[in-house]
């Protein structure tokens, strides 16, 4: 979870659609472009999208800038030109875009960041998911706005942004029943679901539960993580002391310690996460039977295969 700071003198172009009935996946599209392209200009922030609901029927695209100078020269552009008259066919009858510009103070909030692999060939059927849920965290207080964006460059993941004035009511749209009830909606259209958050006694190493927000148990991560530290550390006792041992202690333990650090984060935790997913949050009792079996036989096989290492 990370909070998106704003300048102090921060200016925000809002931007209100009447839509059309049947138009939502198309101005999702739209809104996605709509950031793109204002993320290549000078001062850009955030951008944000908050659907219509029963207090507002129109849907709202906030863009930030740095300053209203900046905000303007954007809003002189001719890639704002565009949006705005691409936008023109899927509003409502005799509507218009409602262009609003204001200068705000931070305003603080928590962000939750979720990467989505959407099946193939699941991509509309997602856009529409994607609708319905950000219509349904828009009820629930303190909800500040949402931003999708389908893969771009080569990625494989839609990155989702849901914006809350604080963690507590992040986490009570989280754990709602209303959320859960669309995530598994959502099952048949996607293979996995990360959500970044700092919950857990290994913050970053560690997604949480797509479907209630918690991090695993605390014994579930320090298993994985023994599980892929205890090899390299038997590795670098055998190896890298020997190289080590000319120099201080405090200063070879350190390059010692480090190594270890940056394997377990980036080569086997990463992959131990990926392969132990079903067990870290396991969807039927046997499930978590069958991880922990696997996992003392791995151990086993470590403890065997390094035993006349040292």
């Amino acid at each position: 979870m990370s909070s998106v700071p704003l300048a102090a003198s921060a200016a925000t172009l809002l931007a209100k659609l009447h839509l059309r009935p049947g138009t939502e996946e198309e101005f999702t599209a739209w809104q996605a472009r709509a950031l793109t392209q204002a993320a290549r200009s000078e001062g850009f922030l955030s951008s944000e999208t908050m659907p219509a609901d029963s207090h507002s029927p129109a849907w709202t695209v906030n863009l930030r800038f740095r300053n209203s100078q900046l905000l303007e020269s954007w809003r002189q552009s001719a890639d704002w030109d565009a949006l705005v008259r691409d936008a023109q066919s899927l509003l409502a009858k005799d509507s218009s875009v409602e262009i609003e510009v204001k200068e705000i103070g931070a305003d603080g909030g928590v962000v939750e960041v979720v990467v989505t692999q959407v099946k193939p060939g699941k991509e509309v059927e997602y856009r529409d998911w994607e609708t319905r849920i950000q219509q349904a965290q828009s009820k629930f207080p303190g909800y500040l706005g949402s931003y999708v964006q389908p893969p771009v460059g080569g990625e494989l993941g839609w990155t989702t942004l849901m914006r809350f004035q604080n963690a507590a009511q992040l986490e009570k749209w989280l754990k709602s029943t209303e959320r859960a009830s669309l995530l598994r909606e959502a099952q048949p259209l996607i293979d996995y679901a990360h959500l970044q958050r700092v919950d857990s006694s290994f913050p970053g190493w560690f997604p949480t539960n797509p479907e209630t927000g918690d991090a695993p148990p605390n014994w579930k991560a320090a298993m994985l993580v023994l599980l892929g530290l205890f090899p390299i550390v038997m590795l670098e006792a055998r190896f890298l002391s020997p190289l080590l041992a000319s120099l201080n202690s405090s200063l070879s333990m350190f390059i010692g310690n480090t190594i270890s650090v940056a394997l377990t984060s980036f080569v086997t935790m990463p992959y131990f996460v990926k392969a132990f997913g079903f067990w870290l949050f396991p969807k039927r009792p046997r499930d978590a039977i069958v991880g922990t079996s696997i996992l003392i036989v791995l151990f086993v096989v470590e403890v065997a295969a390094l035993w006349h290492l040292l």
